[in-house]
């Protein structure tokens, strides 16, 4: 009795061994399934470096442009260019001293890269009575060369949805870029407007 109870356990142990090898291979292969999956994500939003050299060449000659999307976008982008950025902020120097601006500014912290977009380069825009979150913001090509490279940057970075949305803003400005016409006459379209704003194909929208 003793002994068949004995063989029993043996054979249930060694089977509770075996279920649990081969949970832990199938978890492996599992992790390397995702592994590779990120990888190859991580690869497609990606930008090659001569392509991406030749982009900011061509933004860096750029006067100014005045991009308009959500603060939350902008906040994304100057964040990673800048150091640190808010949705609230309209601008990138401290104003004068007084009570209404401190609880805004009083715990920033030293930029990264200088912005450089003083009063009157950001402006929320409303629509209708209530505000949307839809900002202008007037980039010089110093900024936008900013922005360029730390989106390339992130692109390659491992987290999936932050590798993403880069890659999207970057390829969104890289639009603008494209319109770059190095052969046409100076100063024809300065502070052309470029909004990042993708919307929904009308015909899909029920009212």
């Amino acid at each position: 009795m003793l002994k068949t109870w004995r063989e029993e356990y043996r054979a249930n142990q060694a089977a509770r061994r075996r279920i649990e090898l081969e949970q832990w291979e199938q978890e492996k292969r599992w992790r390397e399934e995702d592994r590779a999956a990120r990888q190859k994500a991580v690869a497609e939003n990606a930008v090659d470096l001569a392509v991406h050299n030749a982009n900011v060449k061509a933004a860096a000659s750029v006067s100014y442009l005045t991009l308009v999307c959500h603060e939350d976008t902008w906040t994304f982008m100057a964040t990673r260019a800048f150091g640190q950025w808010k949705p609230e902020w309209t601008q990138s120097v401290k104003p004068p001293l007084t009570a209404s601006w401190a609880p805004t500014w009083a715990e920033q912290t030293n930029f990264t890269v200088d912005p450089n977009l003083p009063e009157g380069r950001i402006k929320k825009l409303p629509s209708g009575t209530a505000r949307t979150g839809m900002q202008q913001v007037l980039l010089s090509g110093h900024n936008l060369t900013q922005l360029l490279s730390s989106l390339h940057e992130g692109a390659k970075e491992e987290d999936v949805a932050a590798s993403a949305r880069c890659s999207r803003l970057y390829n969104k400005l890289v639009e603008f870029v494209n319109l770059i016409d190095p052969d046409a006459e100076a100063g024809q379209t300065t502070g052309v407007t470029y909004r990042i704003d993708d919307s929904l194909d009308a015909t899909h929208v029920k009212l």
